[in-house]
């Protein structure tokens, strides 16, 4: 009993490290690329931090079934190099017990992967998509800045002052010019003061007070000049949305379940995926990790590093595959853990080497 928590703290502690660490990673990395989008106005600054926030659980579906296949090499790996393997094998201690206690950990990381993967991860999908609706839609939000130029659709604003308040965005000296790429005639519209709102039909609209208009050249080449005590213009946002090409990413497990459509089921079996990833990884990294001493404990990582990773790639392709429909839903995505059960896990576990421990254990008895 005492090997057997001996061994479930070492993963753990590995594991644990881990995760932190690559959490740390790819939030980084993720904050990075909304920081890029804000700075060229396709995220608000304002909802950087949020945005980042509802990435984590998407972060956590590849990154949980990763931490505990990382954990039990370098665990295990270490034990095995520091020799401590040969006197764990000499008291009957098999790589079959080592197994035991990685599914264990096993067991406890799928039950947190799978609330992550079914749960959260489709809420914060929900609440990523809400949260570039409301910025959409709130004046506050809008990509307006003291001293910037920036784009409208038909127009080109540059506004010196702005004043941001809850529903619309006060504007202080502000020049307007028509797109030259646009269907509308060139002209340029000056004012000393504007807002921003939405209507009813939530039709952007830009409002300019006291200010002066001037249209052409015309045919003749000359401008005409016009003065407005109020000038409004509609400045719909013509980009579309480029964050939800999964719209089926934030509908819940439940409606999934309830729902018979292809791309219901597709979705459902994406997130049920990493669940058995990890019971299959793990299987895997067990006998990988038990090396010779003289071989050292990251002997074995290339190769089941590259294991990891071509099971991800194919889970993607077949993904990718299902979407385009030209891939069955069965088997679906669940042909790739059947197929490294067969191919991998049972080779590794079962062969010569761990069939003689086995022998050796009986023996011992």
């Amino acid at each position: 009993m005492i090997i057997y928590k001996y061994i479930f703290k070492e993963i753990f502690k590995v594991q644990l490290a881990t995760t932190t660490i690559l959490l740390a990673v790819f939030l980084c990395q993720s904050t990075i690329k909304y920081i890029g989008r804000a700075t060229v106005g396709r995220v608000p600054v304002d909802i950087v931090s949020s945005m980042v926030f509802y990435s984590i659980p998407s972060i956590a579906y590849i990154m949980l079934p990763l931490t505990l296949f990382i954990a039990v090499l370098v665990a295990i790996g270490r034990i095995s190099s520091d020799s401590e393997m040969v006197v764990l094998r000499s008291v009957g201690f098999s790589g079959h017990d080592i197994v035991k206690v990685a599914m264990v950990l096993a067991v406890f990381t799928a039950l947190i992967t799978g609330i992550n993967s079914l749960y959260f991860m489709p809420n914060a999908a929900f609440n990523q998509k809400a949260l570039m609706n409301d910025a959409e839609s709130n004046p506050q939000y809008l990509p307006i800045e003291s001293g910037r130029f920036a784009n409208f659709a038909d127009y080109i604003v540059y506004v010196q002052d702005v004043d941001d308040k809850k529903q619309t965005k006060d504007l202080g000296n502000v020049i307007v010019i028509a797109h030259p790429n646009s269907n509308t005639d060139r002209s340029i519209a000056i004012s000393t003061s504007g807002n921003v709102s939405f209507d009813k039909e939530g039709v952007q609209w830009l409002h300019l007070v006291d200010g002066n208009s001037y249209l052409g050249p015309v045919a003749d080449g000359s401008y005409r000049v016009s003065s407005y005590d109020k000038f409004s213009i509609p400045v719909q946002k013509s980009e579309q949305n480029e964050y939800y090409d999964r719209p089926i990413s934030g509908v819940s497990t439940l409606e999934l379940l309830q729902a018979d459509s292809h791309e219901s089921r597709m979705e459902l079996q994406w997130r049920i995926a990493p669940i058995l990833a990890v019971f299959v990884l793990t299987l895997i990294s067990v006998p990988l990790s038990m090396t010779n001493p003289r071989q050292g404990r990251f002997a074995r990582l290339g190769p089941a590093m590259a294991i990891y990773v071509s099971y991800y790639l194919i889970l993607l392709a077949l993904y990718n595959l299902l979407k385009s429909e030209s891939y069955p839903l069965i088997p679906g995505l669940y042909i790739v853990p059947v197929v490294f059960l067969i191919f991998v896990v049972i080779p590794l576990n079962f062969g010569n080497r761990f069939n003689s421990e086995l022998a050796r254990r009986k023996a011992h008895k």
